[in-house]
């Protein structure tokens, strides 16, 4: 009886052995999701991306490898460029701007689906093409980590004409890391604004790029957003004004001095032009004399005038997230009211401007309610 038991055990051992590696090997195998209740199961999802085949995460560039493949093959999930992008900040920024450079010196590109949007602080929610998106990440990554890979990298790119888009976050890295470069940035930004290719067909990142603009304070631009005020194409109109409007904010004194000394720019579009003279502090006594002198000038229309008071005591600002530039503080410094006050005072008191006497009085009274 004993003879007969052994073999049994024998079999029943090595059955169990048998089991024992199968089960081992189907739990062994590479996943990519470490949790997976949020997602139905992929052999090549990036998800959270926790787990290689040896029990590490994936490293930046299998990450960036295996998205972009899926985003070519047209098997992207909803929410995975936004988890590449969390991953990617969330990685160690050297082997992420490694990966980043590495894949952007490929040349290769796709579509994602995504607009071009812009988010707080700068960085896109939303990019047209993967190259974009790690344009993006790559300059955010750099500022972060107070390196200058993606300057370098983004000066390079804007010596050739690839995209409008590509052209404004490599503009926007170049402002983060340098911001002193200003002749740099205005150079360039008058070579995109003249790329015939991209003012024919402009797109959102065109647009978006003219925050470069008001970075600057070059009021030099004001002629060329002068010409595009008057395009047939509704955006590039709307652009050019809010571009216009935004530089008189940041730089009111020489956007006056230049409009006063250029009597032609925006002489078609007068109310445009008053609303760029109610950026004044009339507080300071530069600007209140390029006010001056702008309400002397006789081919500035009563009714151009007018536009200007009525609006002085409370101007317009374009509000919403930019490339580059932090937006103007909403309240208004108590002394701008108080020089708005003391100078239509003077100028009725001494008749300075006749012409506009009326207006004047009727914004003397609603400054006094």
């Amino acid at each position: 009886m004993q003879t007969s038991r052994v073999p049994r055990f024998l079999a029943l051992l090595a059955a169990l052995i048998v089991a024992g590696y199968f089960l081992g090997k189907r739990f062994s195998q590479p996943r990519v999701f470490a949790d997976r209740s949020q997602r139905p199961p992929a052999a090549h999802d990036t998800g959270s991306a926790q787990n290689s085949a040896e029990g590490r995460a994936l490293s930046p560039a299998d990450l960036l490898s295996q998205v972009f493949d899926r985003l070519r093959n047209g098997g992207i999930r909803p929410g995975e460029l936004a988890t590449l992008r969390r991953l990617l900040l969330a990685a160690d920024p050297h082997e992420a701007m490694a990966a980043i450079l590495s894949f952007l010196g490929t040349g290769r590109d796709a579509r994602t689906g995504e607009g071009f949007a812009i988010e707080k602080g700068g960085g896109l929610a939303g990019a047209p093409t993967f190259r974009v998106m790690l344009l993006d990440l790559f300059g955010r990554i750099a500022r972060d980590a107070g390196s200058e890979d993606a300057l370098t990298f983004s000066r390079a790119l804007l010596t050739r004409k690839t995209s409008a888009d590509e052209w404004a976050l490599a503009l926007r890295n170049v402002a983060w890391a340098a911001p002193e470069d200003l002749a740099f940035l205005a150079e360039k930004m008058h070579e995109m604004l003249n790329y015939q290719p991209w003012r024919q067909q402009p797109g959102a990142g065109f647009f978006e790029a003219f925050d470069v603009i008001v970075f600057t304070r070059d009021v030099t631009f004001a002629s060329e957003l002068a010409a595009m005020a008057t395009s047939e194409d509704d955006a590039t109109r709307r652009a050019a004004a809010a571009a216009m409007d935004r530089l008189s904010e940041m730089a009111p004194l020489d956007v006056m001095n230049y409009l006063n000394g250029h009597p032609a720019e925006f002489a078609d579009r007068p109310f445009l032009r008053a609303d760029y003279f109610s950026k004044a502090d009339l507080s300071q006594p530069q600007q209140r004399q390029a006010v001056e002198a702008y309400l002397a000038r006789p081919d500035v229309t009563v009714a151009e005038k007018d536009k200007l008071l009525s609006v002085f005591a409370s101007p317009g600002s374009f509000v919403g997230d930019t490339l580059v530039t932090t937006p103007v503080a909403a309240d208004e410094p108590p002394q701008r009211a108080v020089g708005l006050r003391n100078a239509v005072g003077d100028w009725l008191n001494g008749n300075r401007f006749p012409d506009i006497a009326g207006p004047l009085a009727q914004l003397q009274q609603r400054l006094a309610e």
